[in-house]
């Protein structure tokens, strides 16, 4: 899902919002039938534009979804990735989607399924994190930026 100038300002009035309750991830009231949380999104090295982030996705309904595109307001592009073993070496994969059963949660952290941002450009106002589902449903919640140790 490519952003548009036109959502860049509602995206970002709603991660002001979504901040505004308290805390830098999505409400997770247990109710909803989807919910986001521990999103945050890595300061690229100094002259890069080229990151990592991660969040935990919970399927709080009674039926299978797939995650199928995410993108955010903090780079060009998003792609969902995973780490495979190919002859004895890890390797970075591309996820073109990922089930979430249902009642059930996935976790993209390091060493596992990620994502990749390319052409990041982080600013003082909150990166919005976008998941869209294969049920034509998006779920938006607020990256917390965090630097490499």
């Amino acid at each position: 899902m490519l952003l548009t100038r036109t959502k860049l300002p509602f995206l970002a009035a709603l991660a002001m919002a979504l901040l505004s309750l308290g805390g830098c991830s999505a409400p997770t009231n247990e109710n909803a039938p989807y919910t986001v949380s521990n999103a945050s999104i890595r300061t690229p090295v100094a002259g890069r534009t080229t990151t990592a982030a991660y969040f935990e996705f919970t399927n709080n309904s009674d039926a299978a979804v797939k995650i199928i595109s995410v993108s955010s307001t903090a780079a060009e592009r998003v792609e969902m990735h995973t780490i495979i073993k190919v002859d004895d070496q890890m390797r970075m994969r591309p996820l073109p989607e990922i089930a979430v059963p249902a009642k059930d949660k996935v976790v993209f952290a390091s060493g596992g399924n990620h994502l990749m941002l390319f052409g990041v450009q982080l600013t003082d106002t909150p990166a919005i994190l976008e998941i869209e589902l294969d049920n034509g449903e998006s779920i938006a919640a607020p990256f917390q930026q965090t630097r490499l140790n």
